[in-house]
């Protein structure tokens, strides 16, 4: 497909992905990376790994302005049934549908874009899907910020008209940006709540009367990867009987991360440690990339007294820690939870959307779910 648009000539094309050609496209990716305002989910680190772990017919989609490469992507192909019977076709960006594949929970999705002419890439990409994919009848996108949702919306009104929420979620964050020096050097006592700050000082206080208390941050990759073991033993315990389990009890999960830590050059993957007498209390696993630090899992050991809160402490000293080390931004990324809501500064919203084409069998599955939802609501009265 080939589009002109305000002097830019825009190539863009649909490939089904070979992972022998994994190279060339690596090096593709990282180049456009260097232009991109990417985030540790779009860096080549997250997907590389990723693209070596999932199943699936995977396609790549590249746009190019004058042999140059503005805008790459992977769709995964799915096939479904409605009703057990009736099958249909899914593409997913950069998820695969399959749900051990997916937990390792990808956020902030949307296509890799060169930064000078990322509105427009982003849209001529999203009508090439809807042009290329006439035998797709559900193309699922998330999760992703919301000026990217409203781009893929507006883009799909056409071809995919119909939405389907599946997943709406608060995120919050600490940005740095608009403090100055002085209020960063002393941001805990400075931005943090009356509240939170009385909090975190109790927590440190009763952790001192048990003995010393220490905090690192662990960045090399053989000593990261000696931790994760920890780590994984204290969320399996913690996760275990929920719902969603602990993604450490999955093979794919533990792959993945595997191998972001062994292709890590520049230390994405860093743990900070809370000790107590030597030994680690609570572990916060972050993603660290572009000054910018994504907070994606701990494994905390609990107290009796419920006034030590082992991980208000640890987030406490990792996000001083790296705002002295100049990052602009500590993501908590999304769920709501009153900790996160305490500790941030800003507040956003994450959204995974379900595009439908027009199609009978999708309207009457739709219709159905929602006589579903009504009867049950009125069964709970």
């Amino acid at each position: 497909m080939f589009i002109k648009y305000k002097g830019i000539a825009i190539n863009i094309s649909i490939i089904p992905f070979n992972t022998s050609n994994k190279r060339d496209v690596s090096l593709k990716w990282q180049n456009l990376e260097k232009r991109a305002e990417s985030n540790v989910f779009l860096s080549w680190a997250w997907i590389g790994s990723w693209l070596d772990l999932i199943t699936g017919k995977v396609f790549i989609v590249e746009a190019e302005d004058n042999n140059r490469v503005v805008g790459l992507g992977f769709l995964v192909e799915k096939e479904r049934k409605i009703f057990g019977l009736f099958s249909i076709k899914q593409w997913y960006l950069h998820r695969t549908g399959n749900t051990p594949q997916d937990q390792i929970w990808i956020e902030h999705n949307d296509f890799l874009l060169d930064a000078n002419v990322a509105e427009l890439v982003r849209k001529e990409m999203i009508d090439s899907v809807c042009v290329f994919a006439s035998h797709i009848h559900e193309v699922i996108i998330g999760l992703s910020t919301d000026n990217v949702i409203r781009s893929f919306t507006s883009c799909f009104h056409h071809d995919f008209p119909d939405i389907t929420p599946l997943i709406e979620t608060n995120a919050y964050t600490v940005e740095t940006q608009s403090y100055t020096e002085e209020v960063k050097e002393k941001f805990i006592n400075e931005v943090l709540s009356k509240n939170t700050r009385s909090q975190v000082a109790r927590s440190e206080k009763l952790l001192k009367q048990l003995g010393e208390v220490d905090f690192s941050i662990i960045t090399q990759a053989d000593e990261v990867r000696a931790l994760i073991k920890n780590i994984a033993k204290i969320h399996i315990e913690r996760w275990s009987n929920s719902v969603e389990g602990s993604g450490f009890t999955n093979s794919v999960f533990n792959d993945f991360h595997d191998a972001m830590i062994n292709d890590d050059e520049n230390n994405v993957v860093q743990i900070a440690v809370l000790s107590l007498n030597k030994e680690p209390v609570g572990y916060l696993l972050n993603y660290v990339y572009k000054d910018q630090v994504c907070f994606y899992l701990s494994a905390l050991t609990s107290f009796d007294d419920n006034k030590i809160k082992v991980g208000l402490t640890l987030h406490t000293k990792a996000i001083q820690y790296y705002i002295d080390q100049g990052i602009y931004s500590y993501d908590f990324l999304g769920g709501d939870a009153r900790y996160k809501r305490s500790m941030s500064n800003k507040k956003y919203n994450l959204v995974m959307n379900c595009y439908q084409r027009k199609y009978l069998l999708l309207k009457l599955e739709n219709k159905f779910k929602n006589y579903k939802a009504i009867f049950k609501k009125v069964l709970s009265c």
